[in-house]
């Protein structure tokens, strides 16, 4: 559970000003932080794991081993999932014969799934032994994959965001931003499901905190109008569906819980201390609330010897100097984001539409045609060789800014008032799906989202630098980068050549 910190007067928005880029951006930002449900799961873990999320950019506290292999075979499991469900869905796939036959005839889907998007023979066989071929029979055992009809109404990767989700708090409640990702909802079951590779076969309750990440994607889609639901879906009470965490083994139904109206209050108040607090002793508090150290590490923190307990080298000698000079630039990197990404999140989702487009953070289009995962889009009120910097961009064709399909999108050509984009960034099943869906009478709204990630990358690179080292001097001083920090920070002379 998070850490207990007092829950806050209220959650500082940013001002109308601010909204309507009245106010130059500079220094600290007068608002705080627009929240993912990745950053609140972090603070539940333990405040340092926070910290390093938001000062550091380093987000996956929870995964274990290498970040990119996992991150790889999650993406796998989930996307080959959805193209089974949709295949099934769409009659591109039909389920025939004993039990056995389907496990192998899917298993045959998977390879060939597997190939194209670039994995070995090899991982192939290791992901599916582990992750989807478990998964594959439980899902035949109890029928689910065969109650599959044309009719089902299963919907992936919706995001979901708002920018007042109300929490209880003593007799009243609190209004906070939040905005995340949800796996799948199952219109037709009435279902939303969180899927993970973690877990095992021996496991008796979810993967940690992942109950809690999908109770919080549940309290946004809950916290939204109907007017901010695709049209379909207005109407659905999402309060009354059930949730579920998938993993390759288990089902696990989660239940309302009342710790995670008390974790959640907590996490929302370190996020803004850690951001945008003026006092001096916050980030000495966030390590004074650290949930393990070196003798007893947190059994599920993938930081741990990585991140939080760096092997202290002796080389370069000037390490206290590096992080004396880097220090205040991790939060300014922050407050960066926060300057160019956060607020265009506020923007979003608190500005009406003609303010939206005025302001330029729009583009509405009408659909003219689709072909080959392609779409041609007409722009109403605007032309379109004025769209500069959309060479990429996010299109939503189906849903809203509040709740729908965000697919990444590059711009192919323009033609009078028309432009042609290539949906692209997401498995291309999930998009034809959405291209389905797509009504000429509603407006698709298409945007340029800031790449903040870049910011993210930044703060990750400098903390690598800042704990970059060797044990011994012979070998410092073959490392060239050590010795270029010896130069700038210490007091070692720069030369050029090899003496």
């Amino acid at each position: 559970m998070t850490v207990e910190r007092h829950p806050l007067p209220r959650w500082r928005y940013p001002r109308n000003e601010v909204l309507r880029n009245q106010v130059f951006p500079s220094g600290r930002p007068p608002f705080a932080p627009f929240p993912t449900v990745t950053n609140l799961v972090n603070a539940n873990l333990c405040p340092v794991a926070l910290y390093h999320d938001l000062i550091h950019g380093i987000e996956n506290a929870l995964v274990r081993g290498d970040l990119r292999t996992v991150k790889r075979r999650g993406e796998l499991f989930h996307n080959f999932v959805a193209y089974l469900k949709l295949s099934i869905k769409n009659g591109d796939f039909e389920l025939r014969g004993n039990t056995q036959s389907q496990v192998n005839s899917i298993q045959n889907m998977f390879l060939h799934f597997s190939q194209s998007q670039g994995f070995r023979i090899s991982e192939i066989n290791d992901i599916w032994r582990l992750y989807v071929g478990p998964w594959v029979e439980r899902k035949l055992e109890n029928g689910e994959l065969q109650s599959i009809t044309s009719n089902s109404q299963i919907f992936f990767e919706i995001s979901v965001a708002n920018s007042h989700v109300p929490f209880p708090l003593e007799s009243g409640v609190r209004n906070y931003p939040l905005r995340g990702r949800i796996d799948e909802i199952d219109l037709t079951q009435r279902r939303i499901i969180e899927r993970t590779i973690r877990g095992g076969r021996e496991d008796n309750a979810p993967p940690f905190l992942k109950d809690y990440q999908i109770w919080l994607l549940w309290k946004i889609i809950c916290s939204l109008r109907e007017e901010n639901l695709p049209n379909e879906w207005r109407g659905i009470r999402f309060e009354d569906f059930e949730l579920v965490v998938e993993t390759p083994y288990h089902d696990f139904v989660i239940f309302d819980n009342q710790n995670f109206i008390n974790d959640t209050h907590s996490a929302y108040a370190w996020i803004n201390d850690i951001s945008i607090s003026e006092s001096p002793g916050v980030f000495s508090e966030v390590f004074e609330n650290a949930q393990c150290a070196p003798e007893n590490p947190h059994t599920e923190c993938g930081h741990l010897f990585i991140t939080c307990f760096p092997r202290r080298y002796l080389f370069p000698r000037c390490r206290p100097e590096i992080r004396q000079t880097f220090q205040p630039w991790y939060r300014l990197l922050l407050w960066e984001q926060m300057w160019k990404g956060h607020l265009w999140h506020y923007q979003l989702l608190m500005l009406d539409k003609k303010e939206l487009l005025e302001l330029g953070l729009i583009v509405e289009t009408n659909v003219v045609s689709v072909q080959n995962n392609q779409i041609e889009l007409e722009i109403i009120e605007r032309e379109a060789n004025t769209l500069r910097g959309y060479e990429y961009c996010t299109v939503i064709p189906y849903g809203t800014v509040f709740c729908g399909l965000k697919l990444d999108a590059r711009l192919v050509s323009t033609r009078n008032n028309n432009i042609v984009l290539q949906l692209s960034g997401i498995l291309p099943t999930i998009s034809e799906e959405a291209i389905l869906l797509l009504s000429p009478d509603i407006p698709a709204p298409i945007m340029k989202e800031p790449p903040i990630f870049l910011e993210q990358q930044i703060q990750s690179a400098l903390f690598r630098l800042q704990h970059i080292g060797a044990q011994n001097e012979e070998r410092a001083r073959r490392r060239s980068i050590i010795q270029l920090l010896e130069s700038i920070f210490g007091t070692r002379p720069l030369r050029r050549g090899r003496r």
